[in-house]
């Protein structure tokens, strides 16, 4: 892309701009609540009114959660870059850049008010607007599910506390996203960190604070752990649960 820094200069203004409305826009609908509740259950009693802001007050918040989540969710869908296959590889300076570091902006714009549901329907959801494919009954105690349209995650999978989940790196001058694979039943432990194309295999562990480099494949049902991770039981000798 020609004259990549100045797109970027422009491009940062616009984005903060768009912060402003990301942050902002959501505040309607729980202006809204605001003055319908409080048009309904004040009364002549201050001490009770008082009462009443403050409990319309954290019913506004969450509906300002949820705006949030649904905008944020909604703008990386549309911009998100789109991955073909397990992988695509292109120039730093390029458009792809460009989407990927809107989309990486938007999500961490979430995360004051992403913590506060983690684990919940309700962040699943939020993953799933923003382009991450869940499955059922999968358990997500994280903020830094980083790239969501990169990630797959298969039935009943568990990604444990501060865990960090990338999509992405960048290297020699080139953006590679690559897709990142949790297969049914998997147990990611708290804290670990997984890179681009990784794949977790079916039932497979992966210990706490571990860290699965990129490309890295877990055989299904074994137990892997450390930094970096290394197999600490094969699939035929598991007898773990872990939390």
């Amino acid at each position: 892309m020609k004259n990549f820094a100045l797109v970027q200069t422009i491009g940062s203004g616009i984005l903060l701009l768009y912060t402003i409305v990301l942050w902002g826009l959501p505040v309607a609908p729980a202006l809204v609540v605001f003055d319908s509740i409080t048009e309904l259950a004040l009364t002549d009693s201050q001490g009770l009114n008082y009462v009443v802001y403050a409990l319309t007050i954290g019913v506004c918040f969450m509906v300002y959660i949820l705006s949030l989540l649904f905008f944020s969710g909604m703008s990386q869908r549309l911009i998100h870059v789109r991955i073909p296959e397990d992988k695509i590889v292109d120039n730093l300076e390029s458009w792809n850049t460009v989407r990927w570091a809107i989309c990486a902006h938007l999500h961490r714009c979430t995360h004051p008010v992403l913590v506060h549901t983690i684990p919940s329907p309700i962040c699943n959801a939020y993953y799933r607007l923003a382009g991450a494919k869940i499955g059922k009954k999968v358990q997500i105690n994280t903020i830094n599910l980083n790239d969501p349209s990169a990630v797959t995650i298969g039935d009943n999978v568990v990604i444990g506390g501060r865990s960090v989940i990338n999509g992405h790196l960048v290297e020699k001058g080139q953006l590679v996203l690559a897709r990142v694979h949790l297969e049914k039943g998997c147990l990611i432990g708290a804290g670990t960190t997984i890179q681009p194309g990784v794949r977790i295999g079916e039932g497979a562990v992966i210990a706490t604070n571990g860290l699965v480099g990129k490309w890295k494949h877990i055989p299904a049902g074994e137990v892997w752990g450390g930094l970096p991770v290394k197999q600490i039981k094969k699939s035929s000798d598991r007898n773990v649960t872990e939390q």
